[in-house]
């Protein structure tokens, strides 16, 4: 039995079926639930209204030739979030399938290693933006894809012996399309040198004829990657460009390359792996823990079974070919550490920095090749072969993937969150007014900007769009305003790639979301300042520009495109707390007093003690004081924070009813 399993893993297809094994356990088990991220959702908006020829002049300021791709490839996809969640992970199975072929033409009698190599760079760690599918499968995956395939084509050739002029040309067509539609990979192509250089060493043994020979072997591709630097530099110079500029000069400082050479070093090749391991550093139960979990022990085992019965490495310190470079630990260290860099350079040049978090770790997509080359070359030089050096990179291989699936959670759940944003927002405001801003400090989301939720809120209210003129905004605080900005009768003026929205901060509704409760819209007179203590003075300067005249309420609810939004949510708490809100705002206490005792018969509470202020002030306006003061006395003990908004609700029923009881409640148990 033992033996015909064996023989199963050393069948051909067994390392594709292990590469789209990990990929579904690594990125793939949540992708029904997966949605639109970042860039992803603006994107999508442009598509949906404007169609794919709009991503050319989109992107024209940026990189004007990787508005072509979004083209065609939209023009054949679309733009459903799950079919760019598929799309997601067949490129990176191919990828991962390109690498392995490209590493066994250069390296062919390093099998694990090259196997090593693979796996290690199809679930690199640092890179956690697999599932910004729609922005990075275009921007970012197809041009590596282009890249490789070139590699592979100059590679064939060169094992080959032969001349072909097509398959030159088209190997030269595949570099340019990978270097010239992004920047990203620009570092790479130094790869190409040291492939043929590793290649030529098996049958050249002078190190000056060796390196005049895969020169000229280089040559082309040299020439092409030699325009692309100038294009590059010239166009970031040029008027045309409008986004980060290239300053080399700045960063050339000793001091500085040695710090720049230290970080993306230890980040890229060390904390990467080792972070992995803090998914487990607390062991808390939870069901995502658990099936990661699984994960681990499923991937460790599957990468050890069909690694173990690929060919031994011949003994790197006795090699075949006495001249050779082949089998040297020490080469594949070079090449790792050299591309390493080369692949943070676009990125370094940029000044952009290097950190394993949303959203700078993108910049690892072009470092993960190098750092995968790095971790095998040191395993080799240290563990060499054997039981020990498959354990350990099969455990790397393993928290990888249970690492992958711990950041795919929590992009589903930001989607949901998101989701759930604007169905609240939804509830609350059925409709807006034309040129209204929406202000906030920022919502309590990871993978989504204002400027992306922007294209969500107008796609919401402004479902048959037909202008470049925007009719809403949607603007962070604490990005998009300096303080004195935070002022009535300033200008708003976004422009965004193609479109562009013309307010005015006197026509805005500042809205507030903390990550447990309800979403509310502040106003300067029921849910003021006091209602929000120990809020940012950002959120607090705007509270007096809110408008809830610009609310429209008595209109159908919006039109929301279930592929985006989701269906409704069923209607719990914040559905009651945002109906209460529009009844107290058009002075309906009977109303509020309504849905908080049909919220009372379903069994739904407040989920934080501020979402009781409207039923409170409902019940008093109402002439019901005992309920009002119980939830008062309820709303100190949750929240006494809350006491000088409380003083200022009672103080306004003052005019109607009499407060006595509620200013010998307030004084009791607000007074210290």
């Amino acid at each position: 039995m033992k033996d015909k399993i064996n023989q199963l893993l050393r069948k051909p297809f067994a390392v594709p079926a292990l590469l789209s094994a990990l990929i579904v356990l690594a990125y793939g088990l949540l992708t029904p639930w997966m949605g639109f991220y970042w860039d992803d959702l603006p994107f999508a908006w442009f598509l949906r209204f404007f169609g794919p020829a709009e991503f050319i002049e989109g992107f024209r300021p940026f990189r004007p030739l990787l508005g072509y791709i979004f083209a065609v490839t939209t023009s054949i996809f679309g733009g459903h979030p799950l079919t760019w969640q598929l799309l997601g992970l067949l490129i990176r199975l191919l990828l991962g399938l390109e690498l392995w072929s490209l590493l066994r033409k250069v390296f062919p009698s390093r099998e694990r290693s090259v196997l090593w190599v693979v796996l290690l760079f199809t679930l690199y760690p640092a890179y956690g933006q697999q599932w910004v599918a729609f922005t990075h499968i275009n921007q970012e995956l197809i041009p590596l894809l282009f890249l490789l395939s070139s590699f592979i084509l100059s590679i064939n050739l060169l094992r080959s012996g032969k001349t072909s002029v097509p398959l030159s040309v088209l190997a030269i067509l595949l570099q340019a399309l990978g270097l010239f539609s992004t920047e990203y990979f620009f570092g790479l192509e130094i790869l190409r040198f040291f492939f043929i250089l590793v290649i030529l060493s098996e049958s050249v043994a002078d190190k000056k004829e060796l390196a005049r020979k895969t020169l000229l072997q280089w040559l082309p591709y040299l020439a092409v990657w030699i325009i692309n630097a100038l294009w590059t530099y010239s166009y970031h110079r040029s008027t045309a460009y409008s986004s980060y500029q290239i300053d080399i000069l700045a960063l050339l400082s000793p001091l500085a390359l040695v710090n720049e050479f230290i970080n993306t070093l230890s980040l890229s090749s060390f904390v990467s792996w080792l972070g992995t391991f803090n998914i487990f550093s607390q062991i808390d139960g939870s069901t995502t823990q658990i099936i990661a979990f699984v994960i681990l022990m499923l991937a460790s085992i599957m990468a050890f079974g069909i690694i173990s019965n690929k060919r031994q490495e011949p003994n790197a310190e006795n090699p075949s070919t006495s001249h050779s470079l082949l089998f040297t630990p020490h080469w594949f260290l070079l090449i790792g550490v050299v591309t390493i860099f080369a692949g943070r350079l676009p990125s370094w040049a940029a000044a952009l920095p290097l950190k394993i978090e949303f959203d700078y770790d993108r910049f690892f997509v072009s470092i993960m090749l190098g750092a995968s080359l790095f971790i095998v070359g040191l395993a080799d030089l240290i563990l060499k072969e054997g039981k020990v050096k498959l354990v350990v990179l099969s455990l790397i291989i393993g928290m990888s993937a249970a690492y992958q699936f711990t950041v795919a959670n929590t992009y589903r759940r930001d989607w949901a969150n998101t989701q759930d944003i604007f169905w609240q927002m939804a509830w609350r405001m059925p409709d807006l007014k034309e040129d209204t801003t929406v202000l906030t400090y920022e919502l309590p989301l990871k993978y989504l900007s204002d400027y992306q939720l922007m294209s969500m809120l107008n796609w919401m209210y402004a479902p048959e769009l037909n202008s470049r003129d925007l009719p809403y905004a949607l603007q962070y605080l604490k990005t998009r305003f300096t303080p004195a900005q935070i002022r009535a009768d300033r200008p708003i003026d976004v422009t965004y790639r193609t479109v562009s929205f013309s307010g005015n901060t006197s026509k805005s509704v500042v809205i507030y979301k903390e990550a447990d409760g309800c979403l509310r819209v502040l106003d300067p007179i029921y849910n003021n300042a006091e209602t929000v203590p120990g809020a940012s003075f950002y959120l607090l300067d705007a509270i007096p520009l809110s408008d809830p005249n610009l609310i429209l309420t008595n209109v159908d609810a919006p039109a929301m495109d279930k592929i985006l939004f989701g269906g409704e949510p069923s209607h719990g708490w914040c559905y009651t707390y945002a109906q209460a809100e529009i009844a107290r705002q058009t002075g309906d206490w009977e109303e509020v007093v309504k849905l908080y005792k049909d919220a009372q018969k379903a069994e739904l509470s407040p989920t934080l003690p501020v979402e009781y202020l409207p039923f409170i002030e409902a019940f008093a306006q109402t002439g019901d004081i005992d309920t009002a003061l119980k939830l008062t006395e309820r709303t100190i003990k949750g929240q006494p924070t809350l006491c000088p908004a409380l003083n200022t609700l009672w103080n306004r029923v003052s005019v109607k009813a009499d407060i006595s009881e509620a200013e010998s409640l307030l004084q009791k148990e607000c007074t210290p």
